[in-house]
């Protein structure tokens, strides 16, 4: 499964993702941000940013660095984390 990074809106989150019961998980190799609540999101998440990705040496003390350089996880709770490539493509026709 693949994502995109739009430069103006950020991460394009795929729609299967975008609802959630209690909250979820995103990991990049740069940090970890959960979102909390039954809150839906939009087609993007602007929290995370092309800065967020990139080779582990590239980044100041990443925390999850076994996703370097372009892996993201989305986890929602109570589900198994699901692994995706984010392309350099910025083709937000998918939204």
């Amino acid at each position: 499964m693949e994502t995109h990074i739009d430069p103006e809106e950020g991460l394009w989150i795929p729609p299967e993702f975008r609802e959630f019961g209690q909250g979820i998980v995103f990991r990049t190799p740069k940090g970890t941000i959960q979102h909390h609540g039954t809150n839906n999101v939009g087609p993007y998440y602007g929290l995370i940013r092309e800065r967020d990705f990139g080779e582990v040496d590239e980044l100041r003390d990443p925390q999850n660095p076994e996703l370097a350089p372009n892996k993201l996880s989305i986890k929602k709770y109570g589900e198994d984390p699901v692994v995706l490539t984010v392309n350099d493509n910025n083709d937000s026709s998918t939204s």
